[in-house]
């Protein structure tokens, strides 16, 4: 008999860690989103720590329930752009180490460095690239411009380009230290550029949608489809501009306004060419007719370059509907965007919300948390924010006070006993 309730003993206890671990495993992780960052390294890492994701020392401390999804941008315009990517890096690393995740996925800015568009890189975030031998880079550099520029003057039949030293002054001026290093680590082989290209667009965490700007209509989907448009985008640049490279239009650190340029001669002098052919009445031969078709269409393709997903205003990282609509567009855009990303709500950054306050839509739905975070002169009253997702409910987090909640989580109904 006694056997028996020991028996029983031993069968209750493990059904009661069977059910403890089971409940353990089921439970829904914390998920802590964070905004548009801009290089305000010290506020990212205010935040992370107020949002119980960083301890006192800066390493991960969410431990294994909490999953980090930061929404793109963390750089330009602000003061630190290396260290910032360091940071992020070193966390994404940390974390599963610790049962925990860190989710960093690209913004417009992350994209922008990689291709060249470089219009809101800080004079200070060169300097983060420079060492003791960036004059000498520099100086090759321009020799290689130089080279460059007589060669496609002499094949565009221009006159002899200025190389002297005004001109070497003012290329100087717009190429500054530790501009060659800063394209290089963006670059497909590059620290930088090799990490973000690894990383996605947008991501369904659980229930939730996250991404930078947002889905509009004509890309409705899923995030796995989102991913890939963008990827493929940043696959054919990477290709195009080796071609470019190959062809002798551009060199390696060229930024996206001189490959521009670039292909803007070429297709003028391949139109001057075409044109003198047929004056002259010996027309261009088969082979190389279909050669320069197809190099036309893909300079082409490249310059109609605010179609490409990854910069359309339409595409997830530039879109900027969710803040645009009025509610009722929004009441009925939104459903259906969720229904066909298998979702029930949207995180999303990119475009700054008044006071720095996180703002609610649609009916709970979308959740729009850039806040702001580098404040002065670029975001006046802009601050760090967090937004947790947690059992269901939602929270919003802010330096010095104590979190808002924004949506309850839903009330569950016990289930019938049978």
């Amino acid at each position: 008999m006694r056997a028996l309730r020991r028996r029983r003993s031993r069968g209750a206890a493990s059904l009661a860690l069977w059910l403890a671990l089971s409940a353990s495993a089921l439970a829904a992780p914390r998920l802590v989103a964070v905004g548009d960052v801009h290089g305000d390294l010290p506020a990212f890492k205010a935040i992370l720590a107020q949002a119980g994701i960083l301890d006192k020392d800066g390493a991960w401390a969410g431990g294994g329930d909490a999953i980090l999804v930061q929404m793109g941008d963390l750089i330009d315009r602000g003061p630190a752009m290396k260290a910032t990517l360091d940071f992020a890096m070193a966390l994404e690393a940390q974390a599963p180490g610790k049962g925990g995740r860190a989710v960093f996925l690209l913004g417009n800015h992350e994209v922008m460095n990689m291709a060249g568009d470089l219009r809101y890189v800080a004079a200070e975030n060169y300097a983060e690239f420079a060492d003791g031998e960036s004059p000498k880079r520099r100086e090759d550099a321009w020799n290689l411009v130089v080279e460059l520029r007589k060669k496609r003057a002499a094949l565009l039949g221009r006159p002899d380009p200025a190389v002297d030293a005004k001109a070497k002054e003012a290329w100087l001026a717009a190429h500054p230290l530790g501009y060659v290093e800063q394209r290089e680590a963006f670059s497909p082989a590059g620290k930088y550029g090799r990490w973000l290209r690894a990383h996605a667009a947008a991501a369904l965490v659980e229930d939730t949608v996250f991404l930078h700007g947002g889905i509009a209509p004509a890309l409705a989907g899923t995030v796995e489809d989102l991913n890939r448009r963008v990827r493929d985008d940043l696959a054919a640049y990477d290709a195009d501009e080796q071609q470019f490279v190959a062809q002798g239009l551009i060199l390696p650190f060229f930024d996206l306004q001189e490959t521009f340029k670039a292909l803007h001669e070429e297709l003028e002098r391949m139109e001057a060419a075409g044109a003198a052919a047929k004056t002259s009445g010996k027309p261009v031969p088969p082979p190389d007719a279909a050669k320069d078709a197809a190099r036309r269409k893909v300079y082409e393709r490249f310059l109609d370059w605010s179609r490409w997903t990854m910069n359309s205003e339409d595409g997830p990282l530039w879109f900027r509907g969710y803040g645009r609509w009025s509610d009722a567009e929004g009441l009925v855009e939104i459903p259906k965007l969720l229904s066909a990303a298998h979702a029930v709500r949207f995180v999303v950054g990119h475009t700054v919300q008044k006071d720095g306050r996180i703002v609610m839509r649609f009916d709970g739905t979308t959740f729009m948390i850039d806040t702001g975070m580098l404040d002065g002169k670029f975001f006046p009253g802009g601050r760090a924010s967090a937004l947790e997702i947690s059992d269901g409910a939602v929270t919003a987090i802010y330096p010095g006070e104590e979190p808002q909640l924004l949506r309850a989580a839903p009330v569950r109904k016990a289930a019938a006993l049978r």
